[in-house]
Protein backbone atom coordinates (compact mmCIF):
# COMPACT_ATOMS: atom_id res chain seq x y z
CA UNK A 1 0.00 0.00 0.00
CA UNK A 2 1.33 3.11 -0.46
CA UNK A 3 -0.66 6.37 -0.15
CA UNK A 4 0.30 10.39 -0.26
CA UNK A 5 -1.03 13.63 1.47
CA UNK A 6 0.26 17.06 1.66
CA UNK A 7 0.35 18.82 4.52
CA UNK A 8 0.08 22.71 5.38
CA UNK A 9 3.07 24.32 6.29
CA UNK A 10 1.80 25.42 10.19
CA UNK A 11 2.13 23.35 13.04
CA UNK A 12 -2.13 23.04 13.31
CA UNK A 13 -1.46 20.50 10.35
CA UNK A 14 0.54 17.54 12.39
CA UNK A 15 -3.17 16.87 13.93
CA UNK A 16 -4.34 16.08 10.46
CA UNK A 17 -1.36 14.60 9.30
CA UNK A 18 -0.96 11.81 12.49
CA UNK A 19 -4.77 11.08 12.04
CA UNK A 20 -4.44 10.00 8.01
CA UNK A 21 -1.04 8.63 8.33
CA UNK A 22 -3.20 6.39 11.33
CA UNK A 23 -5.70 5.39 9.20
CA UNK A 24 -3.36 4.53 5.85
CA UNK A 25 -1.40 2.79 8.64
CA UNK A 26 -4.83 0.60 9.81
CA UNK A 27 -6.61 -0.19 6.23
CA UNK A 28 -2.38 -1.49 5.66
CA UNK A 29 -3.07 -3.70 8.20
CA UNK A 30 -0.23 -2.72 10.65
CA UNK A 31 -0.64 -4.27 13.89
CA UNK A 32 -1.66 -2.23 16.39
CA UNK A 33 1.24 -3.06 18.74
CA UNK A 34 3.58 -0.98 16.03
CA UNK A 35 0.87 1.25 15.09
CA UNK A 36 0.99 3.69 17.74
CA UNK A 37 5.17 3.78 17.88
CA UNK A 38 4.78 4.31 13.50
CA UNK A 39 2.27 6.94 14.40
CA UNK A 40 4.68 8.55 17.09
CA UNK A 41 7.73 8.88 14.34
CA UNK A 42 5.10 10.26 11.67
CA UNK A 43 4.28 13.21 14.36
CA UNK A 44 7.89 14.05 15.14
CA UNK A 45 9.07 14.44 10.88
CA UNK A 46 6.32 16.02 10.29
CA UNK A 47 6.61 18.49 13.11
CA UNK A 48 10.25 18.96 11.74
CA UNK A 49 8.86 19.78 8.38
CA UNK A 50 6.56 22.33 9.12
CA UNK A 51 8.33 24.10 12.01
CA UNK A 52 11.93 24.27 10.12
CA UNK A 53 11.28 23.80 6.49
CA UNK A 54 9.46 25.43 3.37
CA UNK A 55 6.85 24.44 1.92
CA UNK A 56 5.42 21.80 0.03
CA UNK A 57 5.36 19.46 2.38
CA UNK A 58 4.02 16.04 1.51
CA UNK A 59 4.08 12.70 3.88
CA UNK A 60 4.01 9.74 2.62
CA UNK A 61 3.85 5.93 3.52
CA UNK A 62 4.76 2.91 1.93
CA UNK A 63 3.54 -0.43 3.41
CA UNK A 64 4.87 -3.75 2.17
CA UNK A 65 5.22 -7.29 4.03
CA UNK A 66 8.88 -6.75 4.71
CA UNK A 67 8.56 -2.95 6.62
CA UNK A 68 6.54 0.60 6.57
CA UNK A 69 8.21 3.37 5.22
CA UNK A 70 7.13 6.86 5.65
CA UNK A 71 8.96 9.92 4.45
CA UNK A 72 8.27 13.81 4.69
CA UNK A 73 8.91 16.01 1.96
CA UNK A 74 9.61 19.34 1.79
CA UNK A 75 11.48 22.45 -0.04
CA UNK A 76 13.98 23.00 2.75
CA UNK A 77 17.88 22.36 1.97
CA UNK A 78 18.75 22.01 5.51
CA UNK A 79 18.74 18.21 6.84
CA UNK A 80 17.78 17.09 10.30
CA UNK A 81 20.40 16.64 12.58
CA UNK A 82 20.87 14.15 16.10
CA UNK A 83 20.57 16.13 18.77
CA UNK A 84 21.38 15.10 22.33
CA UNK A 85 19.55 17.49 24.54
CA UNK A 86 19.79 17.90 28.37
CA UNK A 87 16.56 16.83 30.11
CA UNK A 88 16.00 20.32 30.96
CA UNK A 89 15.45 21.12 27.06
CA UNK A 90 11.89 21.94 26.24
CA UNK A 91 12.37 20.30 22.67
CA UNK A 92 15.10 18.85 19.99
CA UNK A 93 14.15 15.32 20.65
CA UNK A 94 12.29 14.14 17.49
CA UNK A 95 15.30 12.87 15.33
CA UNK A 96 16.31 11.02 18.69
CA UNK A 97 13.34 9.67 18.56
CA UNK A 98 13.24 8.44 15.04
CA UNK A 99 16.92 6.97 15.17
CA UNK A 100 16.21 5.14 18.49
CA UNK A 101 13.06 3.96 17.60
CA UNK A 102 12.95 3.19 13.74
CA UNK A 103 15.09 -0.10 12.05
CA UNK A 104 16.75 2.95 9.73
CA UNK A 105 16.06 6.45 8.58
CA UNK A 106 18.18 9.55 6.55
CA UNK A 107 17.69 11.81 4.03
CA UNK A 108 17.39 11.60 -0.05
CA UNK A 109 17.86 14.66 -2.45
CA UNK A 110 14.28 14.94 -4.29
CA UNK A 111 13.65 16.49 -7.62
CA UNK A 112 10.88 19.61 -8.38
CA UNK A 113 9.53 21.74 -6.15
CA UNK A 114 10.60 19.29 -3.45
CA UNK A 115 14.46 19.25 -1.98
CA UNK A 116 14.72 16.23 -0.01
CA UNK A 117 12.69 13.91 1.89
CA UNK A 118 13.52 12.90 5.42
CA UNK A 119 12.40 9.20 5.73
CA UNK A 120 12.45 6.33 8.40
CA UNK A 121 11.93 2.51 8.13
CA UNK A 122 10.28 -0.31 10.38
CA UNK A 123 11.10 -3.49 9.97
CA UNK A 124 8.35 -5.60 10.96
CA UNK A 125 10.13 -8.13 12.32
CA UNK A 126 12.65 -5.77 14.22
CA UNK A 127 12.01 -5.10 17.58
CA UNK A 128 14.21 -1.50 18.13
CA UNK A 129 16.92 -2.10 20.92
CA UNK A 130 14.93 0.85 23.17
CA UNK A 131 11.64 -1.21 23.74
CA UNK A 132 13.60 -4.69 23.50
CA UNK A 133 13.81 -4.52 26.86
CA UNK A 134 9.89 -4.10 27.33
CA UNK A 135 8.85 -7.14 25.31
CA UNK A 136 9.68 -9.48 27.70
Amino acid sequence: MRAETPVAAELSAVAPARRWARERLTEAGVEQDRLDMLVLLVSELVTNAVAHADPPVVLRVDVDHERTRVEVTDGAREVPVLKHPPPTALGGRGVMFVDRLASAWGTTPEEGAAVKAVWFELRHDDVPADLARFAR
